[in-house]
């Protein structure tokens, strides 16, 4: 809770400072210009940052109301996922320990192919893409594929992985993010239903149309205020719409 005043604190001085000094350049630089800039600076700072306490709190609150399930849900996976990779301690004659190989590390659950070969890491992710429903988020650590040292990897993992990833991973709803040692799969998110699109557009598109709005009124000076008013409300309106859209990609 507290992280989230912090957050959205430290957002709104930025804001507020960034806007102001735009604003005093697009205004002439003059002492007249100061009052002006501030004012739009303030505007918009604690607008973006009430915003911002909004969102967070609304975020805090959805974690801690689904904490519980959560922490089963994550278990349940790890223990799905390693049920459905036990069989490569028997190939490997025990050198690829299930348990410590299948983890979460910092709330990502973790494939560790180190100690697998090629033809196995391909068949291992074949099985990963078969019971995607049961997964989420899914790092698999695949080394860099090449030979560093004498704990590298097997390189040809790497390559095969990605090979069938590019193969099935969309399929499956799968965004695959490549790293230096692992990749990533991401779920690609769900799309909010209409309702869900609805209401974050009521929610937010008051205080979006109210900064922009006002924040280009000021931004056009006193000979283009209503045009400037108009533009900021418009482009409240574009924003709050792209905001509403937004694909939740938990997990």
């Amino acid at each position: 809770m507290r992280d989230a005043f912090v957050i959205s604190l430290v957002i709104s001085l930025m804001v507020l400072v960034m806007s102001s000094m735009m604003a005093f350049f697009a205004t002439g630089m003059t002492e007249e210009a100061i009052q002006p800039a501030l004012r739009t600076g303030l505007v918009l700072g604690i607008g973006v940052g009430s915003v911002v306490l909004l969102f967070s709190l609304a975020r805090v609150r959805d974690h801690a109301e689904k904490g519980q399930a959560r922490e089963e849900s994550r278990a349940a996976e790890v223990e799905a996922l390693r049920i459905e990779m036990a069989y490569l301690s028997s190939e490997t004659d025990g050198a690829w320990n299930v348990e410590e190989r299948i983890r979460r590390e910092r709330g990502v659950l973790t494939f560790d192919m180190h100690g697998l070969n090629a033809p196995m890491a391909a068949g291992a992710t074949e099985r990963l893409l078969a019971i995607r429903q049961n997964l989420k988020r899914v790092r698999v650590v695949t080394g860099r594929g090449e030979i560093l040292h004498e704990n590298s990897a097997d390189p040809g993992i790497r390559p095969a992985v990605l090979q069938r990833l590019r193969i099935g991973a969309e399929a499956v709803d799968w965004q695959v993010l490549e790293k230096a040692g692992s990749i990533t799969l991401r779920p690609m998110g769900t799309a909010p239903t209409k309702i869900q699109r609805v209401r974050r557009f009521v929610f937010f598109v008051i205080p979006m149309c109210t900064i922009m709005g006002f924040t280009f009124r000021d931004l056009a000076g006193s000979t283009l205020e209503e045009q400037g008013l108009a533009f900021g409300i418009g482009s409240g309106l574009l924003l709050t719409a792209l905001l509403s859209s937004y694909r939740d990609r938990s997990g």
